[in-house]
């Protein structure tokens, strides 16, 4: 095993891996300061944007899953809200912007440390768009979803969960956990 020598972030002196008294998880612990290295998901903001029976994809322009479709999404920055993360990813991938209608669901993945966060917004403006990292932007009606070219599993989960809630009328908040 190689070993992987980590350095404090506080004071610039050589950590160690160890437990530490109260907490389950070892931690990387400075041997000068104590200070404790605590390693937390990213979280991840976005919306399911709605218009009439219609829902709006954005085809991505960088990799990961470059080509395919997704729902406008991604990290949350310091200093923002949920929602306001979500309208800004919501801006600068296809210069939507939406009213919230509520939390649609959440979408846990452990083993990359990724939470998301996702909102069902009504579409306000007309002039959507692809900006940076879109190559395009449509709406798609409920029966025209490009199931096999859809970016990530957990926008399966969010649309295939969308078109149920949608014919069987129901408002649920749905969550996964994606092992």
């Amino acid at each position: 095993v190689d070993f992987i020598m980590i350095y404090c972030e506080k004071c610039g002196s050589i950590t160690e891996n160890s437990n530490v008294e109260g907490d389950s998880i070892r931690r990387d612990v400075c041997k000068s300061c104590s200070f404790i290295r605590y390693i937390n998901p990213k979280i991840i903001v976005g919306v399911l944007p709605v218009k009439d029976e219609s829902i709006l994809l954005c085809k991505r322009d960088i990799e990961p899953s470059k080509g395919k479709w997704t729902i406008p999404s991604g990290f949350m920055e310091m200093n923002e809200s949920l929602e306001d993360g979500a309208r800004r990813e919501s801006i600068e991938e296809a210069n939507c912007k939406f009213d919230i209608i509520r939390l649609y669901g959440t979408y846990s993945i452990p083993v990359i440390g990724q939470v998301l966060f996702v909102f069902l917004g009504k579409i306000i403006n007309n002039d959507y768009r692809a900006m940076d990292e879109t190559s395009e932007v449509r709406l798609f009606p409920i029966s025209k979803i490009p199931w096999d070219q859809i970016a990530f599993p957990s926008v399966k989960f969010f649309l295939s969960n969308y078109v149920n809630d949608n014919s069987n009328g129901k408002k649920f908040l749905f969550h996964s956990n994606f092992s």
